[in-house]
């Protein structure tokens, strides 16, 4: 015959101290959840003319998304054609506007392959639709790779600055990005 410990009961106090940290959890999480909200806007009406073009088969885009800006707060890319950020010798992140810690951003990611040629110019125009009354803002950024190519394929990720989730609710209706390589440094469309 085995002699096995006679089975512990929890006491009523466990019981209710268990009880009372499981609903605090559930309050919280609908407390965080009541406070900020993505909402999809209202369906938008376009238009335009397609023109045939060739990707740039060095930059790739790899996803798109909704995340929180990081701590610290990523280099702002140039907005200036004659003075382009160069990219890092290592993945790294950017803002395409100015951004703050811990606000809500659209992201890019970006992949540059070991085939990038060197010391070249891309030209970004980022376009975001935001708010119940749609507001379209464009951005344009300039970059510059790096003076050899990366000897790995390297992931950028460039956020656009949304705004704050203390504003209870952020409106985002449509995302687009057209990237274009320039003709020389300095010198882009």
């Amino acid at each position: 015959m085995v002699n096995e410990p006679a089975p512990r009961s929890l006491t009523r106090r466990a019981v209710y101290v268990a009880t009372a940290f499981a609903l605090l959890v559930v309050i919280a999480g609908f407390g965080l959840a009541a406070s900020f909200t993505i909402t999809q806007g209202p369906a938008i009406n376009g238009g335009g003319e397609y023109h045939a073009t060739n990707s740039i088969a060095w930059w790739t885009e790899a996803s798109a998304g909704v995340a929180i800006v990081q701590t610290p707060v990523p280099v702002e890319l140039s907005a200036t054609a004659a003075t382009p950020t160069v990219l890092g010798a290592a993945a790294a992140s950017y803002t395409i506007n100015a951004a703050t810690a811990n606000d809500v951003g659209q992201y890019w990611k970006f992949t540059e392959a070991t085939t990038a040629t060197a010391n070249t110019e891309i030209e970004i125009a980022f376009t975001v639709s935001t708010g119940a009354t749609p507001v379209v803002t464009t951005s344009i950024a300039y970059l510059e790779t790096q003076a050899a190519a990366p000897g790995a394929a390297l992931t950028f990720t460039l956020y656009y600055d949304l705004g704050s989730p203390a504003a209870g609710t952020i409106t985002l209706n449509s995302v687009a990005e057209l990237s274009q390589q320039c003709s020389a440094v300095g010198t882009c469309p």
